[in-house]
């Protein structure tokens, strides 16, 4: 589950108009000239705008500490502003499951955690989603559209429509695994990204953000017994310190075509230079028939 790539060369720049359509690049004819070549290299105008929803089914593996988790990810992303991510994790090993969704309908945040099988006498406490109305809740759905934002860009090179972004040409980087042409990628609000370009097969290769060091927080206990002390905070705040921003790469790879398009079924996301998680997708539909309630709060 480990990937390095040492990016040692990458100038910079920065300006794309609205619209979940083909992505172009106003006022810069070489990040245009790019993104009309990886365009083609994973599909094409005509499938990549017909695209209107993607689901995604498959693995996850992901790093608590020094232990590795596994279970289950299921990401349904509908155009233009709905995304629901689910994951199914066992952190005691088979005798316990936490089902965790995030993500966003519209200006709705979406969130949810449910612990299932938990064995007798154990109790696992996971953090409860932000109140409604709340700095954090809003915090929450930026980030819902920001990572929705990002998944638009990286999989079908489009400007997404509730978060329209500019491409500009960033120069080329060389690292182990050969050279890359590289794309800044800005929106309003302080959204930004590279995207890394594979020189070879034009499609993208990963995208590098800063972003809040991912935090999945689960404490056990056996009762009787208080839960672990914590100075200064609530026995139920299971988040007391703002978390830290770090440097974020997604790595993309194994791509196959679905429907016409050429859709990675492997990702790796590094944080702060270590491997935090790997995503192995079994299955990825091209506009499912998502139903009625699938982007609703539980």
């Amino acid at each position: 589950m480990q990937r390095v790539l040492i990016l040692f060369v990458a100038t910079v720049l920065s300006t794309m108009p609205q619209g979940n359509r083909a992505a172009t690049a106003a006022g810069d004819s070489r990040a245009a000239a790019l993104l009309a070549q990886a365009r083609a290299a994973i599909g094409g105008d005509k499938v990549l705008t017909g695209v209107r929803g993607l689901s995604w089914a498959g693995t996850i593996q992901r790093a608590f500490g020094d232990r590795q988790v596994a279970g289950d990810l299921a990401i349904d992303l509908a155009l233009p502003d709905k995304m629901l991510r689910s994951e199914s994790l066992s952190p005691m090993g088979d005798a316990s499951l936490v089902v965790t969704e995030q993500g966003l309908n519209g200006d709705t945040l979406l969130r949810s955690v449910r612990t299932l099988n938990t064995p007798p006498g154990a109790i696992i406490r996971t953090p409860p989603p932000p109140s409604p109305g709340s700095d954090a809740e809003a915090q929450a759905l930026r980030n819902s559209r920001a990572e929705l934002a990002r998944l638009v860009v990286a999989m079908l090179l489009a400007s997404p429509a509730t978060l329209p972004v500019d491409f500009t040409d960033a120069g080329e980087a060389q690292g182990p695994d050969g050279k890359a042409d590289v794309l800044d990628v800005k929106a309003r609000g302080g959204f930004a990204a590279k995207l890394f370009l594979d020189k070879q097969t034009h499609r993208p290769l990963m995208l590098s953000y800063r972003g809040a060091s991912p935090r999945v927080i689960v404490q056990t206990q056996r009762v009787p017994g208080p839960p672990p002390a914590q100075p200064n905070a609530h026995p139920d705040a299971l988040l007391p310190e703002a978390p830290e921003v770090v440097d974020i790469t997604m790595f993309f790879d194994d791509y196959r075509s679905v429907d016409g398009a050429q859709l990675p079924h492997h990702v790796v996301r590094a944080v702060d230079g270590q491997t935090n998680e790997e995503w192995t997708f079994k299955t990825i539909k091209v506009n499912p028939s998502f139903k009625a309630d699938a982007f609703t709060r539980r």
